[in-house]
């Protein structure tokens, strides 16, 4: 059985409410879904430790500790394999500026979002990251001019 085919309407409502705020006290969640509160702490731990949920954190805007820009960049490698994959994601893993980097379809091999406190921050990062590594053909930089601030919950309604 799949971890969707184990979750119940209460689980999925749960999901729904901790994905807009994991602050929610359990009486106030418990009531919204329609439990009390112990079954809802405990549907709650058992979602953290099956996995359901992966991680709590704290959602920062980047420019509030100083990173006013931010880039997607695509990147095309010269070949792509799985060895060439697995380790320009250990690159990405390890550079403090991207924040998410994706292995993609289409024209691109790769989708990263990076941030920079200046464009000279970014160049060094270009440089290093893309213009310096053999495995990189080519790649192209998208700068974000505004974002809509803030991450949507993955919809946890679904028809079985």
């Amino acid at each position: 059985m799949t971890k969707i085919e184990s979750l119940d309407s209460f689980d999925l409502k749960l999901l729904e409410l901790l994905q807009v705020d994991v602050q929610q006290p359990v009486a106030i969640l418990a009531e919204k879904v329609g439990l009390s509160a112990p079954a809802c702490y405990r549907r709650i731990r058992r979602l953290r430790e099956t996995g359901v949920i992966e991680r709590e954190i704290a959602v920062v805007r980047p420019r509030t500790l100083g990173w006013p820009l931010s880039m997607i960049v695509l990147v095309t490698l010269e070949r792509e394999n799985a060895n060439t994959v697995a380790e320009m994601f250990e690159i990405f893993r390890a550079e403090p500026e991207v924040m998410e980097a994706w292995n993609v379809t289409g024209d691109h091999d790769f989708a990263v979002r990076v941030i920079a406190r200046d464009m000279e921050s970014y160049d060094d990062l270009v440089r290093r990251l893309f213009s310096a590594d053999e495995r990189v053909r080519t790649f192209e930089t998208l700068v974000v001019i505004r974002e809509t601030g803030g991450m949507s919950p993955v919809p946890a309604a679904w028809e079985r």
